[in-house]
């Protein structure tokens, strides 16, 4: 533990009398080979703000937050933090910098409310930029309501204030803290157990090499007494996940081999110590307490769908199975118990009805010039996975594969409710959802043609296709899926011929489904296959 003013490497410099020091600043004194005279100096009220942050007393807070207005930056004030704002510092300033750019007549946010802090601030800068804000002040009283008995902050809350105070190095943020809290002992970034306990880590390294084997087995064994996997409905200021990049698909052949009944039976001594499964087993297993979204989102598309594969082809391993089973319990749970409070707390994951909002920010940022929605009925994410490989194929030359995300589905997992949502946005949520035919899935030689659907005030384009082959498909689903996603990718490139250039294509899945004891898909729960669904986005034409 340090004290704040340790914890953000103060540098102060004088500020006049009865003035608080600066801590750090973007300004500088002026070269002297650089041109001076009018022409080089900025008038007054068109200088950029610099970012700061500062400890001050709650008057020269209360100045500075009047000259920043001024100046005309979006300017928070929090003088009063109640006992139960520990913990939870970071939802408390997302709060009250939504309340302020919603009193500007700001746009809604462009990212899931639960999204990592990194995006979703770039995203209130760049709202508040829209209003003709020239940055963001953030004012915050004492934190003395915010010590834990211990007397420091809360890890969770040592991290919001490490974020910000990094974000004004390179952003246009004042961060404002009282001066009485310049001592206050606050969290640093997490190091290593070995470092910490003083371990000589050539020992652990070797150690470790020495024991994998066996720790994967004690490891996987170990279900019965694995904690629950909290669902995170809020955002993670841990270190920040790399996005997923890898395809979460694993070939046939290899799902075939790690599902051998011969290997892979009850008595592990016989068993392949380097197959697939065992990594998959052992990290779902190891997904202990609550996990930063990015995080799960990454364990689901990379451990969970890869091992409920293999488990659907023929994988016979208790283990296993008991792994995949407990971590969708866990899930199902869960997310059962969080999505009726989305439409209260508003702290959510992207949602499939948050799509139109993240089209038009994606397009923003690609400098498209017209959006073009396609929502895929039923595609869950390993087959979104093999869409989105063969499409960028057909595509190239032509498109360019711009962005990739994991959405959630909201309860019942239907095209009926997702479909609302798009329509209403969060508002669906706080109904039942209604009967509606024109959503249905057509049939036959129909489900091949991509269709206007108007939802709402808008039009999105919807493929059947998927549907339609599940009912076909009986109880061979899995093996399906290949040709399946061909048949997807050639019909949306056949599709995007008639799109004017620079048109962000935007491809996503309503709803996923799960696969039973038989084989045959099931739809309208609450399994991670039934609700994390994918989303891709392509920028058509003018591509060089």
């Amino acid at each position: 533990m340090k004290d704040l003013m340790s914890e953000f490497d103060v540098h102060e410099r004088s500020a006049g009398a009865g003035t608080a020091g600066t801590v750090h600043g973007r300004g500088r004194a002026p070269s002297v080979d650089e041109p001076s005279g009018p022409r080089a100096q900025p008038r007054p009220g068109d200088e950029p703000l610099a970012g700061e942050l500062a400890f001050t007393d709650v008057e020269m807070r209360s100045v500075r937050g009047a000259e920043l207005l001024a100046r005309g930056a979006v300017v928070v004030r929090l003088e009063t933090l109640e006992p139960s704002a520990r913990g939870r510092l970071c939802d408390v300033i997302d709060d009250a910098i939504e309340r302020e750019l919603s009193a500007r007549g700001s746009a809604a946010p462009g990212v899931g409310s639960a999204c990592e802090p990194e995006p979703s601030l770039g995203d209130q800068l760049f709202r508040a930029r829209r209003t003709g804000a020239k940055g963001l002040c953030i004012a915050l009283g004492s934190l003395r309501a915010l010590q834990a008995p211990s007397g420091a902050l809360e890890a969770e809350d040592s991290a919001t204030l490490r974020f910000f105070a990094s974000a004004t190095r390179e952003r246009p943020i004042v961060l404002l803290l009282d001066e009485s809290d310049a001592r206050t002992p606050a969290f640093a970034d997490p190091v290593p157990l070995a470092t910490l306990l003083g371990a000589p880590m050539r020992r652990i390294v070797a150690s470790l090499v020495e024991t994998a084997t066996v720790a994967i087995d004690v490891a996987v064994t170990a279900t019965a007494v694995v904690e629950s996997v909290a669902l995170p409905v809020t955002p993670s200021l841990a270190a920040p996940v790399a996005p997923i990049t890898a395809s979460p698909t694993v070939p046939h052949e290899t799902l075939r081999r790690a599902a051998h009944p011969e290997r892979q039976s009850i008595g592990a001594s016989v068993a392949d110590p380097n197959a697939p499964w065992r990594t998959w087993a052992l990290q779902l297993v190891a997904a202990r307490g609550p996990q930063p979204l990015g995080a799960f989102e990454r364990l689901f598309a990379t451990s969970y769908v890869p091992l409920a594969n293999a488990l659907a082809e023929g994988l016979d391993d208790p283990r296993a199975a008991s792994a995949h089973d407990e971590f969708r319990r866990t899930f199902e749970r869960a997310y059962t118990e969080a999505c009726p409070t989305f439409a209260v707390t508003g702290k959510r994951p992207k949602l499939v009805l948050d799509i139109p909002d993240i089209a038009a920010r994606t397009a923003r940022l690609h400098g498209a010039r017209s959006v073009h929605l396609v929502l895929v009925d039923a595609m869950r994410f390993d087959l979104g996975a093999m869409v989105k490989t063969e499409l960028a194929r057909l595509l190239d030359g032509r498109a360019l594969l711009t962005d990739e995300m994991v959405v959630w589905s909201a309860l019942p997992t239907v095209t009926t409710r997702q479909l609302e949502g798009l329509a209403r946005g969060i508002d669906s949520l706080r109904t039942p959802p209604t009967g509606d035919r024109d959503s249905e899935a057509v049939r036959g030689r129909t489900a091949e043609i991509v269709r206007r659907v108007k939802v709402g005030s808008r039009d999105v384009f919807k493929l059947d296709l998927v549907e339609s082959r599940l009912k076909e498909a009986g109880l061979g689903v899995l093996a399906a899926l290949p040709d399946l996603s061909r048949s997807v990718a050639t019909i949306l490139a056949r599709h995007t011929e008639h799109l004017t250039p620079r048109t962000l294509l935007v491809v996503f899945g309503d709803h996923g489904f799960s696969l039973d004891s038989r084989g045959a898909a099931t739809q309208g729960g609450a399994s991670p296959e039934e609700v994390l669904v994918p989303a891709f986005t392509f920028l058509v034409g003018d591509v060089h």
